[in-house]
């Protein structure tokens, strides 16, 4: 699927259906992203992972939180990434290894852990080739077996009643006639597609309250369903200027709420 053809075709049928200036500016809220799959056969997306071994450049520490060790989540690989992504992709950045505090069956969490601390995640950098297979070390922290992902491309937009669409004015419909219009809109449109579960880039799609106003001026990192953890769903981003500057100390995780 070529990108800049699937993004003119939602344009025409952003156009056709609410018409100019508002199909236009519907339309141009679209980002590129990826449902993720486990991989079977031979249909792996480069070196995609949920669990298993981080992929670190040699030396690298092993991410802790007060001295208890992170789990390995997931690896992203943005280089078999990028072709989709095009210029959504903020930098070329290899590997991206992310990281969760869970603790093994039966280990309680540190005291005093508190969720609102951005240190219970990481998100790590790596080179891909120099990057070498750290597992995860045994002992208080969960460890998943790896399971290779196929990442699916897909067309994905913000939520109907999210600060970027509510932001078009689409004429004098009653705003719910509205966002039912563009929620109908979403689910026919050929050229748009739904993660079905884990995803990474474009637009997080989910029940968290915060997704429906989720900031224009951050970049979706994974959403992490289907993978190892036993955490209720979770959503990690970073904002996209750091993620330009390679400053992955700035991401952030929120968990889904229901």
């Amino acid at each position: 699927m070529d990108l800049r053809s699937a993004l003119d075709r939602l344009r025409n049928a952003c156009v056709a259906r609410f018409g100019e200036p508002a199909g236009v500016r519907l339309a141009a809220l679209a980002r590129p992203g990826f449902d993720l799959r486990p991989a079977t056969g031979d249909n792996t997306t480069g070196r995609c992972a949920f669990g298993g071994p981080a992929l670190l450049d040699p030396g690298a520490p092993w991410p802790e939180y007060d001295g208890f060790p992170l789990s390995l989540l997931a690896v992203l690989d943005t280089d078999a990434l990028a072709d989709w992504l095009g210029e959504h992709l903020p930098r070329r950045v290899g590997l991206l290894n992310i990281f969760g505090l869970e603790p093994a069956k039966g280990v309680p969490y540190p005291p005093g852990m508190d969720f609102d601390d951005p240190r219970w995640l990481r998100v790590v950098p790596a080179d891909p080739a120099r990057a070498v297979p750290v597992p995860t070390p045994a002992g208080d922290a969960a460890l998943f077996d790896r399971v290779p992902i196929r990442a699916v491309p897909l067309l994905t937009m913000p939520d109907v009643w999210g600060e970027a669409v509510q932001r078009i004015d689409f004429g004098d419909e009653h705003p719910v006639a509205v966002a039912d219009a563009i929620e109908e809109f979403y689910t026919s449109c050929p050229e748009l597609g739904e993660a079905s579960g884990a995803s990474t880039f474009g637009w997080p799609v989910g029940e968290l309250g915060s997704v429906g106003s989720w900031q224009d001026d951050h970049t979706h990192l994974l959403k992490l369903c289907d993978g190892p953890s036993e955490i209720p769903t979770l959503y990690f981003s970073i904002p996209t200027e750091a993620f330009r500057a390679g400053d992955f100390s700035r991401a952030v995780v929120t968990q889904e709420v229901y």
